[in-house]
């Protein structure tokens, strides 16, 4: 039976050449107009705390920030 090592180093994702995802483009425009209108109407929104203490989830199938705290 075929199967995917989604480990540490391996990540399920858009995929590259002949196996790219055909919703890869729908999904980067949709996310450039969120973080286009976030910065439009909130011109000051600034990370509330230091670069380096911002925690990362690396412990479960989706990886990204634990919390992202911010201020305007």
């Amino acid at each position: 039976m075929p199967s995917r090592d989604v480990g540490p180093r391996h990540h399920l994702a858009f995929g590259y050449g002949f196996h790219q995802c055909i919703g890869q483009l729908l999904a980067r425009v949709e996310l450039q107009v969120a973080l286009v209108s976030i910065a439009r109407r909130f011109p000051t929104l600034a990370l509330a705390t230091a670069p380096d203490t911002v925690a990362f989830r690396t412990d479960g199938f989706l990886h990204g920030v634990r919390e992202l705290p911010v201020a305007w």
